[in-house]
């Protein structure tokens, strides 16, 4: 069961994506080509605290690093590989430096005039198996439409 369940979980996750060809600007995003469309991708501070979802930065997008200080990404639709970041705040879980993976690459595929709200989701259940990453999962809380601007 838990096996199916963290497979569920990342096969939701694998389903949204980033655009491989981009350039990388000076606000942190990967610019589109023109006239193709684009998504946004957001993080937020205080996600849903009431689903487990915790704040998660993005720190490569395709293999480029980019600043973990960003809350925003605009992309090209297609499929590219991120590097999520989890920072989760749980009084449930004790930390030991080094010791957890709070990292997950995973493939995401952005459409266009879509925003996705990406998190970190905490898999209570999962709480002491911190050196294989278990106790959480990237997780698109909120998808919506927006007009995507370049």
């Amino acid at each position: 069961m838990n096996n199916k369940l963290i497979t569920s979980v990342l096969a939701l996750t694998l389903s949204v994506s980033f655009f491989s060809n981009a350039a990388k600007t000076s606000a942190d995003e990967v610019k589109p080509q023109a006239n193709s469309g684009c998504g946004v991708i957001t993080l937020y501070n205080k996600p849903p605290a009431t689903r487990n979802v915790h704040f998660a930065s993005i720190n490569s997008i395709d293999g480029q690093t980019v600043n973990m200080g960003s809350k925003a990404f605009t992309l090209s639709p297609g499929k590219h590989v991120i590097r999520v970041v989890e920072h989760i705040r749980e009084n449930s879980i004790t930390r030991r430096r080094g010791e957890a993976k709070n990292f997950h690459f995973i493939e995401f595929n952005v459409e266009a005039n879509k925003k996705y709200s990406l998190g970190a989701k905490y898999i209570r259940k999962n709480r002491n198996k911190f050196t294989t990453g278990e106790y959480w999962a990237p997780e698109v809380w909120k998808t919506s439409d927006v007009e995507c601007k370049v």
